[in-house]
Order: C-alpha cells, then structure tokens, then sequence
C-alpha cells in the first residue's frame, strides 16, 4: 500500500502518511496520499512471465479481513484490517 501511495499517489514533493491502529481484535492500516485516482484491483494471470506488477492490491485484499479507500479533502486513503488469531486476541 505504501508503495502504491509513493509510486501511483503522489507527486515529488508530496507526503504519503502512514496510520496504525491496534483494536483487540485487528490491526487497521491506513496509507494516505494526496492523489485522487482510486486504485483498482488487478487480476493478473498466474502464469504469466511479462505481468510483474500490478497485484499489490490483490494481495492486500487476499491478506486482509477487510479493506477499502476513503476520500479526504486532498486525496485519499487505502486502508486494511489485518485481523488476529482468536488465541491471540486481547479480549
């Protein structure tokens, strides 16, 4: 997401902010950027040689319980819920 944000999401002299939060139950990662282009999912062929980029995004979504981008006033964020283990759970 990071590499997203610094490579598709912002220019130069832009600043890519990251935010962690820690619930009992998930860590929330949020990736903000000033770009206001949405990434979009890619599905790339398993097999193929020439597709080294693009998957990412699929990667977060398969990782995560859950993910999603959010607008703000300039630009916008990528965020993901990565959730815990039950026997790791704080509850």
């Amino acid at each position: 997401m990071v590499t997203n944000a610094v490579r598709y999401g912002s220019a130069r002299e832009d600043f890519v902010l990251v935010s962690l939060v820690l619930k009992a139950s998930y860590l929330r990662i949020e990736v903000h950027d000033a770009g206001r282009r949405r990434p979009r999912l890619r599905h790339s062929a398993a097999d193929s040689a020439t597709e080294q980029r693009g998957r990412g995004l699929f990667i977060v979504a398969e990782l995560a319980a859950d993910w999603g981008v959010g607008e703000r006033p300039f630009g916008k964020y990528v965020w993901a819920e990565l959730a815990w283990p039950r026997e790791a759970r704080r509850e």
